[in-house]
């Protein structure tokens, strides 16, 4: 009895200093599966996107400018998951289309003005963290809405030709991004991010025939005078555009 006693004071007491000893790394870390990541930076402009070409329809004008972005990260079992992302994107016009009257402008030019691009996306997302080296891949799609004189179309109702139209242009919209950080604490992380991100938005607007007042006339023969209805022709526009850009830019990401 005293030796059954004993064993069970021992056993008792060295189960009690071993967990008093357990290393903490050695227990379970609970994975957060939540993250909410916000970034801001330069935004280089490619192709027709940036193109001063006026024979080209489908040129932009563009110029470098900057983006801010902001997503949220929903992770799964293992190291994909779903990403919810939304994007502000200014670049301004080229200093040419100061002198640039586009087709159908009876007066006016293009610029000075700015492109401002809102980018609503969805995608799968890579997330994975390497001790304090952290990684993550995405590829988004969704639509934007595009905000540019590109898109403003006259009136046909304004016989004097200054009165304009301001239009959106709207869109199929795409990312490809990769991004590696440095965690400086279990839930932050600093980043550096890469993005390829653009779209293609359009404007159709049309305009039917309207009437816009009525002139005097006078019969050659009778000498009668009469007044002859006027109206504005159908005029239809179709504008498309091509947004490219490469963005660089820094941020953290929040996990929980």
């Amino acid at each position: 009895m005293k030796k059954t006693a004993l064993f069970l004071s021992l056993f008792f007491s060295f189960g009690l200093l071993f967990a008093q000893t357990t290393p903490e790394n050695q227990l379970p870390v609970k994975k957060r599966r939540l993250g909410l990541e916000a970034t801001g930076g330069y935004s280089m402009v490619f192709g027709t996107y940036s193109s001063i070409d006026k024979s080209n329809k489908k040129s932009g004008y563009a110029t470098a400018g900057w983006q801010v972005q902001l997503t949220f990260d929903w992770m799964g079992q293992k190291d994909f998951g779903l990403a919810l992302q939304y994007t502000f994107q200014k670049n301004p016009l080229s200093d040419t289309t100061g002198f640039i009257v586009p087709d159908g402008w009876s007066s006016g030019t293009l610029g000075p003005g700015t492109w401002t691009n809102h980018y609503l996306m969805l995608g799968p997302v890579f997330m994975k963290q390497f001790g304090k080296l952290h990684v993550d891949a995405r590829i988004m799609a969704g639509v934007i809405v595009s905000s540019s004189s590109n898109f403003t179309t006259p009136d046909p109702t304004d016989t004097s030709g200054t009165k304009k139209n301001i239009n959106l242009g709207t869109g199929f919209a795409y990312e490809f991004s990769a991004g590696v950080g440095y965690a400086v604490s279990d839930h932050v992380t600093f980043k550096f991010n890469l993005s390829l991100m653009g779209g293609w938005p359009t404007k159709s607007k049309k305009y039917g025939s309207q009437y816009l007042g009525t002139s005097k006339e006078v019969d050659p023969i009778s000498g009668i005078v009469y007044y002859q209805p006027i109206y504005s022709a159908p005029v239809e526009y179709e504008i498309k555009k091509v947004v490219t850009t490469l963005n660089p830019t820094i941020g953290l990401v929040y996990r929980f």
